[in-house]
């Protein structure tokens, strides 16, 4: 459960590291991709910075994937694919291109693993555990 978790932190850095790379040293062709709105190189190289930001966060987690850093990571993955969506298929702010749906895709699957890995966690302390004797077989209650 654990490789799945680092797996995916490890997948969700890719992609913001990717994005985030390309914002900061490339801005004017990758702002095109992601908007239709003017250009701005500060608000586009912030934008990117935050991205990779995230993606240090992500590498960070896959080291040592604690529960709460997990959560939030997951949390901030599914604001930002939201803020996508939104932006993709309502305000139609944002191209409906095929990097984009993909980019929008791979993070919100990412969120959907962590928070299901996180929650399968969760079960399985809960359980309470069944004792066995030596043998490791269930005693049968005495009969009458």
């Amino acid at each position: 459960m654990e490789s799945i978790i680092r797996f995916t932190l490890l997948l969700a850095a890719a992609l913001y590291m990717s994005w985030g790379l390309a914002l900061v040293l490339a801005p004017e062709m990758s702002h095109a991709i992601i908007s239709y709105g003017p250009y701005d190189p500060t608000t586009t190289a912030m934008f990117g910075a935050a991205m990779i930001g995230m993606m240090i966060m992500f590498v960070i987690a896959a080291y040592d994937p604690e529960r709460e850093i997990v959560r939030a990571l997951a949390a901030g993955l599914v604001v930002v694919g939201f803020t996508a969506a939104y932006l993709i298929f309502i305000a139609k702010a944002m191209p409906l291109r095929p990097l984009t749906v993909i980019s929008l895709v791979v993070d919100l699957a990412a969120c959907a693993t962590l928070f299901l890995m996180e929650a399968r966690l969760d079960l399985r302390k809960q359980k309470p555990k069944v004792r066995r004797g030596s043998t490791g077989a269930r005693r049968r209650p005495a009969r009458a």
